[in-house]
Order: C-alpha cells, then sequence, then structure tokens
C-alpha cells in the first residue's frame, strides 16, 4: 500500500494538445495500432474496435472532449486499460495517443495543482508536469461515460 509521499509510477499520455497521467497499474499494455473496425451507432469518441490479444478492445479518442480529435498515424499508439472498477474481467478498452506515452515517477512536491480544467466532467484534476498541462481522468466519469447503455454495446 502506497503512503501520501510515496512515489507513484505512472505513464504521461500524449492526447492531442494535452496529457493525460494515469498510474502505470491500470495499463495492460502500449502497443502499435492494429486494424481499426468501425462500430456502427457507437459514441463518437470511440474509434471503433481493434484486435488485441485475440479479443475485440473498443479504441477511443478522449482527445474529442476537446475539441481537438486525433488522426492515427505512424506515432500513435493503442493505450490497452484493464476494466474500470466493477466492470467484467474482459471489459478491456483502449485510448488513442498522438505518440508514445512517457513514463514518469510522480511525487507530490514536483506536482503544481492547477484549475484550469476544474469544470471538465471527465478529469479529477489538472497539474502543471515540466510545463505540460496534465489532466488526471476521473474514472467514475469515464466508467460512466464508457459503459452507458450506448457505449456498453461497443465495448461488449
Amino acid at each position: 500500500m502506497a503512503l501520501a509521499n510515496d512515489p507513484v509510477h505512472a505513464l504521461l499520455l500524449p492526447v492531442g494538445d494535452r496529457y493525460l497521467l494515469v498510474p502505470s497499474a491500470l495499463v495492460a499494455e502500449v502497443g502499435l495500432l492494429s486494424d481499426i473496425v468501425p462500430l456502427p451507432l457507437s459514441p463518437s469518441f470511440v474509434l471503433g474496435v481493434m484486435n488485441w490479444r485475440s479479443r475485440p478492445v473498443p479504441l477511443c479518442d478522449l482527445a474529442r472532449f476537446w475539441g481537438s480529435p486525433l488522426t492515427p498515424g505512424a506515432k500513435s499508439r493503442a493505450v490497452v486499460f484493464y476494466p474500470l472498477p466493477g466492470r467484467k474481467p474482459h471489459e478491456f478498452f483502449a485510448l488513442l495517443t498522438s505518440s508514445e506515452p512517457q513514463s514518469r515517477t510522480i511525487d507530490t512536491p514536483g506536482v503544481l495543482l492547477t484549475d484550469e480544467d476544474a469544470v471538465h466532467p471527465y478529469l479529477a484534476v489538472s497539474l502543471d508536469i515540466d510545463g505540460k498541462r496534465v489532466g488526471i481522468p476521473d474514472l467514475p466519469s469515464l466508467t460512466e461515460l464508457f459503459y452507458d447503455d450506448v457505449a456498453a454495446k461497443a465495448i461488449a
């Protein structure tokens, strides 16, 4: 169990002109994009499903919420996440990044809180890390977003 002053191992995910910071323990794998198969009637942030370890995994673009949707390219990566709390063991999902995520060890003295994205419904908090605007996702809000009635069809 980590104490409040213990460093946290995390990944800095480039999503458009912003970054997301997620604990490494939430990430199953970072890899190249495989073929993306579009899903009819899926929400706009779901780009489709990709094959990951012989299972279909929805690929999501959270940059769309900031008005700067990503276009998958040569530098893009798929970050596959373990299922969010309260979900079934097979409900993995992936986020599209604009380039390779960066590993970080975060300790509280080097992090400055900002209120720039405080009103964003999918961010718990916003930080300034090395001069970069970084958001920490609000997992309960993402769970609700990813697993509502419409998105559940894409993920199931």
